[in-house]
């Protein structure tokens, strides 16, 4: 754990975009501090769902490079009616992500979706993450939902 102060040479040294990081670096600071409150506090506030939607747009970025290497540009028409889609479809996209379902983890932070899957064992919402197979069926649900 890297705990001297970031500056911008080291900036690009340290971890990030998972909730664990950021509890593992106030837990070392503040031991007193039960993780499990830590892991809460920043679900509550929208940390889990907002690391989940970054990580989801970069993902939606990689598909819109792949979709945009394929097109044809040589008819003008046609270059037209595709940019107007193109920019509907991806402004639906991130309006998607943008009004996500709050009750989430992201995909690639074990310790962090093993808190969430003991929070729904407590609420008995039937809902577990990070079960690729789960996983994936909640996000072909959403997909058919569009």
């Amino acid at each position: 754990m890297n705990m001297e102060k970031p500056t911008p040479g080291n900036i690009w040294c340290y971890k990030q975009n998972k909730v664990s990081y950021i509890v593992d670096d106030i837990i070392n600071k503040y031991p007193e501090i039960d993780k499990d409150f830590l892991y809460e506090t920043l679900y509550k506030y929208g940390v889990f769902k907002w690391f989940a939607v970054r990580r989801d747009l970069i993902k939606l970025k990689n598909s819109w490079r792949k979709m945009l290497a394929g097109w044809n540009y040589r008819k003008k028409d046609k270059k037209e009616k595709g940019r107007h889609w193109m920019l509907a479809y991806c402004s639906q996209e991130i309006r998607r992500l943008c009004h996500s379902d709050r009750w989430t983890v992201q995909d690639n932070d074990r310790r962090a979706a093993e808190w969430f899957n003991k929070l729904n064992d407590k609420n008995k919402t039937g809902l577990y993450f990070y079960d690729k197979k789960i996983w994936r069926e909640n996000i072909d649900l959403k997909k058919e939902e569009m």
